[in-house]
């Protein structure tokens, strides 16, 4: 098994139990606030790595579209091109 394999294993292993996770966070979280004044939020109970991951920044530049377009038309006249041959 390579590095590479082993890191993709390993974040395997980790998705499998974040159900899991998350249901014990949803309970304790209904637990805490029928039993709280205040308004609670899950990450309040329970905070786990997933979470700061889903808030990273996905947005493109225009700069980037530019690149990507100009990279998919030169892919696309390649496959056409290799298609005729």
């Amino acid at each position: 098994m390579d590095f590479i394999e082993a890191e993709s294993f390993l974040d395997g292993l980790n998705r499998r139990n974040r159900e899991s996770w998350e249901q014990t966070r949803l309970l304790g979280y209904i637990i805490a606030q029928s039993n709280s004044t205040k308004t609670l939020k899950q990450t309040d109970i329970l905070r786990f790595p997933w979470d700061e991951e889903e808030k990273k920044d996905t947005s493109v530049t225009n700069e980037d579209m530019k690149r990507l377009r100009a990279k998919a038309k030169a892919l696309e006249s390649q496959l056409n091109t290799n298609k005729d041959v």
